[in-house]
């Protein structure tokens, strides 16, 4: 049975590798099932057995690359919540720096919506946890948690968006800050030092 975990694990990741291949090198609508299988060399018959569609291929591949950004997210902010330190924000802006061809294709003008919408579930469930851990048996918020946790992340997936498609105008570090303080009212005004 660990046998075909591995073959299992192995066959999805030569997919999500493929996949993310292809979207740098041509538009994400123009890429068929057929050139995805080719490129991973597994049947098309293969990849059915493990997705659905190629959007449900991108979505999963989405998310452990985002499962990924947590945990590095989370050893390097050392308990502090987003609003206290630059650390989530910049580490944000630090990953879609070196994934940047993957999330010109997702996040860009022919971005695909299915996809969008995962990406901004995943951030509000994330936001929302952290919003909890944070806040405890404190009184409750004025604002519901579930709503504060999807404005911030539809201003993340906002920013991140607009980032990726004005060819990263500022570097991480200067969208950190802006993301600080459009969410969390952190710093001033004032431009940032680079």
């Amino acid at each position: 049975m660990e046998t075909l975990d591995r073959r299992v694990r192995r066959t999805r990741n030569q997919l999500g590798d493929a996949l993310r291949e292809l979207i740098t090198e041509k538009p994400y609508e123009a890429i068929t099932i057929q050139e995805i299988s080719d490129r991973a060399d597994v049947n098309r018959a293969t990849f059915y057995l493990h997705y659905g569609s190629k959007d449900e291929l991108l979505a999963q591949n989405l998310r452990e690359i985002f499962d990924e950004l947590v945990i590095q997210i989370e050893a390097r902010a050392e308990g502090k919540p987003p609003w206290e330190s630059m650390v989530h924000a910049q580490a944000l802006f630090e990953h879609l720096d070196e994934h940047f061809g993957l999330y010109q294709a997702v996040l860009g003008q022919h971005g695909v919506g299915y996809v969008m919408h995962q990406i901004l579930a995943y951030i509000t469930t994330h936001e929302e946890r952290l919003l909890r851990d944070y806040l405890g048996n404190a009184a409750a918020p004025v604002i519901p948690i579930p709503i504060l946790a999807r404005h911030v992340a539809g201003s993340i997936f906002a920013l991140a968006s607009w980032w990726v498609e004005n060819n990263r105008p500022y570097p991480p570090e200067t969208m950190a800050h802006f993301l600080l303080q459009l969410c969390y009212g952190v710093g001033t005004l004032v431009t940032p030092e680079n």
